[in-house]
């Protein structure tokens, strides 16, 4: 199954972003400076079966709590209508967070499936200021790979993501999946995730990749013994087959832990080895060197 762009995905799946999109303009009016899509959809690896929508959503100024709640219903009752299995994952931030990304960075409202039913029982407290520390790396893919969907072109919009900390946002993420077993219990997902930092982490040109792109690139990179579960991770993300909720996180597949953890043990100890190399060098600033000799391992 290829994956789709948004230049080309399924009518259903546009129809449905483009009709939150318009249901963005109409609530917050003036204030909504744009909406835009990063992730697999924007960068040709949207596979429908197992894929998410992502936005992020710029506002001009700060949401008071009343508004804020009612952003957040709207999202999560327009989900419900979604056409696809796969969610949407979205976060509204201020003009100003968009132009300056402050660490951490700060959302008015954020939407996932994580987040459904806690909004639609009135659980969120949106009085608070809250933060997110994935939402550093979702403003570097807008700003390397992102479509404007509505509003003010990127460029004008979003400010620089520095690597450093961009970086520092892969990696926490990643934290997760290489912590115990955790890789067991999200398969392809930890799979094709550790590759991807792997790939961010191995070269030196500031480019961002999917986990599409990120396997491929594990292939023709990582040693050899490591290949046979990359693969099954591949085949299992880009497979057209319908899958259930509780099928989700496994693709309805059936997975031998003795490779899955393997990778995880090598990938613990590359991601070590460049992380400690970086903190020690005083002419490294960015974290990024040290993961060339990987290509040496092989087979």
């Amino acid at each position: 199954m290829a994956g789709q762009h948004w230049d080309n995905c399924d009518e259903d799946i546009k129809l449905f972003t483009l009709e939150l999109v318009k249901k963005l303009k109409s609530l917050l009016d003036n204030m909504l400076t744009g909406v835009y899509l990063h992730g697999s959809l924007a960068m040709g690896s949207y596979y429908r079966p197992k894929s998410d929508i992502d936005l992020i959503v710029v506002v001009d100024t700060a949401l008071d709590a009343a508004l804020a709640e009612q952003v957040g219903v709207m999202i999560a009752t327009h989900a419900c209508q979604r056409p696809t299995l796969g969610n949407g994952e979205l976060s509204v931030i201020t003009a100003d967070t968009a132009r300056h990304v402050p660490i951490p960075t700060p959302f008015e409202v954020h939407y996932s499936s994580q987040w459904h039913d806690r909004i639609l029982r009135g659980k969120v407290d949106y009085s608070c200021r809250r933060t997110d520390s994935d939402l550093c790396s979702h403003l570097m893919y807008v700003t390397k790979r992102g479509i404007r969907l509505f509003g003010k072109p990127i460029h004008e919009v979003f400010g620089k993501v520095e690597w450093e900390d961009f970086m520092v946002s892969v990696l926490s993420d990643g934290h997760w999946i290489l912590e115990g077993s955790n890789i067991l219990k999200t398969p392809y997902y930890g799979v094709l995730n550790i590759c991807r930092i792997l790939q961010l982490l191995s070269q030196d040109t500031q480019e961002v990749h999917s986990k599409d792109e990120g396997g491929g690139w594990a292939l023709a990179h990582l040693p050899d013994r490591y290949h046979s579960v990359i693969r099954q991770a591949l085949d299992v993300y880009r497979s057209a087959e319908a899958v259930t909720e509780e099928q989700r996180q496994t693709g309805g597949k059936i997975w031998n832990t003795d490779p899955l953890l393997a990778l995880r043990d090598f990938a613990r100890l590359q991601i070590e080895r460049v992380t400690s190399k970086s903190h020690s060098s005083s002419d490294c600033d960015q974290g990024t060197h040290g993961l060339s000799v990987i290509a040496d391992h092989n087979p």
